[in-house]
């Protein structure tokens, strides 16, 4: 047999299941599936999926829409009956339930959305119905899940409880897929492909929001006990014991962070130089701004799939010159040299100043508001034109911008820096308490990303925060010592107003 057949997949896991069924049941505690609440409507069903899914997931579900080859990943093949995110044992059928899940809230970091936005209840119940006829294999029919894992309480995350997860994962080697850091870098995950032969990451474990199945704590741990079906990502209900897995997903869910978006880049006074390691404690004072990313699909080439939905941003600045940090998560670095282009970050100013609230085309600029565009490339370090539309640049001289990036343990951080003030009177120069336009590009050369094949994001601002004056500490100071005055002189005549006789 083939193994990388999705039909051998299948057989495999099936005759598994059924092999380790007793031993799973035993250290697995399991309960009885819910009953579906809604009874199937085939018409209304059908004509749901056919209006709101088939542009993905094909009109005979096997992942073939017309808009399948513009996402990543791709949407699902319902025809296997191959389903990640379940509440049952590896190679078992997703329930009902886990299905209507999936439809409401959607699946992060894809193309799948949160239904619940835009259809009823009873309409989502009748796509779970519609979605279960499309298995090729008939095993809705034959075999539909009859029990569920229990996810029991879960411990109270303590620092003795992450780091016991944190032997877990390294004990069971979790870091040769996600990285020691969590951030999906290891050495295994370069040339994964799931089970229909497409290329797959694994999870970055720092960003919480792109987590499949969700981020809170019972759900990491059910991920770890059901796995991923159809994915390199297994079970660990026979590996790794129930208390170890609690200890596991605390690990994990202490490496995730939030997400932080917004539309301005505050920039923080520093006294003296402005740090140039992008690693230097200074910088833990510059919030980070996660800035959204798409990809550019106005202009040809379009590209659908970026590989980046955020860069994180941060910025410093002194009494001389402003800097700014670009920070992303790639798993896979590349500097050109591997038959695929480099991996490059650059950010985008009107090059002059505008009147009002103008601003030029936020796809590099146009022929009346031309872009200041510093890119930064893995092998060629800095290199500054000035746009005026896709199709017209010219090269600028550097003039005092400096660009010095770095790579560790799965992420880039790349600094850009300039004066505070500009040659030019035309050419913008930055001010405590002025908002400068700025965007921002990223592409990732393992992706063949390139030219105009790149995630791009749109208009936001910088922020130079004015320094906090002295007087802002002096004058709480101030009013407390003449409120206290005031109380002793009051006092003070009090005292002498009870000694003097009536």
């Amino acid at each position: 047999m083939n193994p990388t057949n999705p039909f051998t997949h299948i057989l495999l896991t099936l005759s598994l299941a059924v092999f380790c069924s007793g031993a799973a049941v035993a250290k697995v505690s399991t309960e009885p599936v819910k009953p579906t609440p809604v009874a199937a409507n085939p018409e209304a069903g059908k004509r749901l999926y056919e209006n709101n899914c088939a542009q993905c997931h094909g009109a005979d579900g096997k992942g073939d829409g017309p808009a399948a080859d513009f996402v990543y990943p791709r949407p699902r093949d319902f025809s296997l009956a191959l389903f990640k995110v379940r509440t049952t044992l590896s190679g078992q059928l997703p329930t009902d339930h886990d299905l209507f899940k999936a439809i409401s809230k959607g699946l992060p970091g894809t193309s799948m959305p949160a239904w619940e936005k835009f259809l009823s209840e009873e309409e989502r119940w009748q796509l779970v119905h519609h979605v279960k006829t499309l298995d090729t294999m008939g095993l809705f029919k034959e075999e539909p899940p009859k029990e569920q894992v229990v996810i029991s309480n879960p411990p109270k995350v303590t620092d003795e409880l992450v780091k016991h997860g944190a032997k877990v994962f390294q004990d069971k080697k979790c870091w040769q897929c996600h990285g020691q850091s969590g951030r999906g870098d290891g050495p295994s995950a370069e040339g994964m492909k799931d089970d229909w032969g497409q290329p797959i990451r694994p999870v970055n474990f720092t960003k919480s929001w792109t987590f499949r199945g969700g981020s809170n704590l019972e759900d990491i741990y059910r991920t770890f006990t059901t796995g991923f079906d159809g994915t390199p990502m297994p079970s660990f209900a026979e590996t790794i014991k129930e208390d170890d897995r609690w200890a596991l997903a605390a690990y994990v869910k202490s490496l995730a962070r939030e997400i932080k978006t917004g539309q301005v880049v505050k920039a923080k006074h520093v006294a003296g130089d402005l740090p140039k390691d992008p690693y230097d404690k200074a910088w833990e004072q510059a919030g980070q701004l996660d800035v959204l990313l798409a990809g550019q699909i106005v202009l040809e080439p379009r590209w659908f799939k970026p590989a980046h939905d955020t860069v994180g941003v941060r910025a410093l600045y002194n009494e001389r010159e402003a800097a700014i940090m670009m920070v992303w998560d790639d798993g896979t670095q590349s500097k050109g040299d591997n038959g695929k282009p480099a991996d490059q970050v650059a950010l985008q100013w009107p090059q002059e100043k505008a009147a009002g609230n103008e601003k030029p085309y936020f796809v590099l600029g146009d022929r009346q508001n031309p872009v200041d565009y510093w890119r930064w490339n893995a092998a060629q370090g800095l290199a500054r034109q000035i746009f005026q539309g896709y199709d017209k640049a010219a090269p600028h001289g550097a003039d005092g911008v400096v660009a010095e990036g770095g790579y560790k343990d799965g992420q880039y951080r790349v600094i850009f820096r300039r004066p505070l003030s500009a040659k030019s009177d035309k050419e913008l120069s930055f001010a405590p308490g002025a908002y400068v336009p700025v965007a921002f590009h990223l592409w990732d050369g393992n992706q063949g990303e390139e030219g105009m094949k790149m995630a791009i994001s749109t208009w936001h601002y910088l922020l130079l925060e004015p320094p906090t004056p002295v007087t802002v500490y002096l004058w709480p100071l101030g009013i407390g010592f003449l409120a206290l005055g005031g109380e002793l002189a009051l006092l003070r005549r009090l005292r002498l107003r009870r000694k003097s006789p009536s």
